[in-house]
This record gives structure tokens, C-alpha cells and sequence, in this order.
């Protein structure tokens, strides 16, 4: 419920701040701009925190808080992007110490499940406004997949499996550069990933939605 009022929020603000700063950032100055006539660059690191859904949630229901984004994009004319993302999640539970059956034997261990993920996407974006505009709210699409690493430990034993897996990544969100054609600025974002790994306590699905922050540059 969390995850969703926050998704939520992100979209109203988004929104609320697009509406606020269309005029400013309708580039009707007579002259043109780099960003507007040719293809240009952005690049961006966000940190985020990461809610558990789904099939994730029967593994580990705690939020994430280890969640790094990085990206690269090509911005063309038209407001579209294709980009290149990539990162790294973890997530930890600890539970308490229970007696397990584990093979053909029962430990009594403390059980500690965690999940590493490393993307690698490609992206598509469309932006509400140009390129040199100050603020940019975008929709993304993104698809690849992402190495994963489910490594469940009891006591010193571990049970594992990691492998490379099919991803989608659906997302919404806004940078915020300050002034029109300036470099540096600051976006939020907030995705759905889905991975489709499926093993033992993961069923079905690894589903989550991360809302990260951080910092964006653009150049020609």
C-alpha cells in the first residue's frame, strides 16, 4: 500500500510541476538550440530505496535500501531518447533461529535470505518538453534483462541459484536543470522492474518498485 500511495505521489508531482513550469520552458526566444536541432547527451546516477511486490515479497518483505542507477542516453529533436541503464539491488532479511529440515537433515540455524540484482537494459523515453528545456518529465519503457543472485543462508550452509533473466522496467519521472541549456541538474524517478526469476521461496516473479533521486547531465 506504501509503494502505491508513493508511486501516487510521484505522478501528482510530476504533473503539478509540469503544469507550473510549462510557459518557462517553451523556448520561444527566437534562437535555437543545440539541443533542439541535433542529437545531444544525458547521463545520470540515482539512489534509491526499493519496495518488495509480488513474488518478491514471499522471499524478502523488507524494503531495499541498497539501490544504485546508472544511465546513458541519446536525446533526439523530437523529444524521444534511447538510453542504456544499468546498476545494482540488494536486499537482506534476517529471521530468527528455527530448527529447518535442509537435505536429509534438520539444523537449527539463523536464516538469512538475500538478492543481488544487476540490470542491463535498453530504454525508450518520451519527454513533455525540448531538450533544453528546464524541466523534463518523461516516460520510459525499458527491456533486457538483469544478472540475479538468490543465495539463502542457514547458519553456514547456503542454498543458491544466479543466472541472467528477462527484465522490463516501466517508469515515470523528471529532471530538473534550473535554467534552460544548463548541464547539471537533479531528477526523481520512480519504476517498476520485473524480473522473471522464479526460484524455491521466489515464486513466479521478482517484482519491485524502486523510487530513486540523484543527479543528471546533459551536453552536445
Amino acid at each position: 500500500m506504501k509503494s502505491i500511495i508513493a508511486f501516487a505521489a510521484l505522478m501528482a508531482l510530476t504533473t503539478t510541476t509540469w503544469a507550473q513550469y510549462k510557459n518557462d520552458n517553451s523556448g520561444n526566444n527566437g534562437f535555437p538550440s543545440p539541443y533542439q536541432e541535433y542529437v545531444t547527451f544525458n547521463i545520470a546516477a540515482r539512489y534509491g530505496v526499493a519496495f518488495p511486490m509480488g513474488g518478491t515479497q514471499g522471499y524478502i518483505d523488507k524494503v531495499s535500501p541498497t539501490n544504485f542507477a546508472l544511465e546513458g542516453e541519446w536525446l533526439f529533436p523530437k523529444r524521444f531518447a534511447i538510453g542504456v541503464k544499468t546498476g545494482y539491488q540488494y536486499n537482506k532479511q534476517r529471521l530468527d533461529r528455527q530448527v529447518y529440515d535442509y537435505g536429509d537433515q534438520s539444523i537449527s540455524a539463523v536464516q538469512t535470505r538475500t538478492l543481488s540484482v544487476i540490470p542491463a537494459m535498453v530504454s525508450l523515453s518520451y519527454y513533455f518538453a525540448d531538450n533544453a528545456a528546464a524541466l523534463r518529465p518523461y516516460v520510459q519503457m525499458a527491456g533486457g534483462g538483469a544478472y540475479v543472485d538468490y543465495t539463502n543462508y542457514f547458519g553456514t550452509l547456503a542454498d543458491q541459484s544466479n543466472g541472467f533473466r528477462g527484465a522490463i522496467a516501466p517508469a515515470i519521472g523528471v529532471k530538473y536543470y534550473g535554467k534552460r541549456e544548463q548541464g547539471l541538474g537533479a531528477e526523481i524517478q520512480a519504476q517498476y522492474q520485473n524480473i522473471f526469476f522464479n526460484y524455491d521461496l521466489l515464486k513466479n516473479s521478482a517484482p519491485s518498485l524502486m523510487l530513486s533521486a540523484g543527479i543528471s547531465y546533459r551536453f552536445y
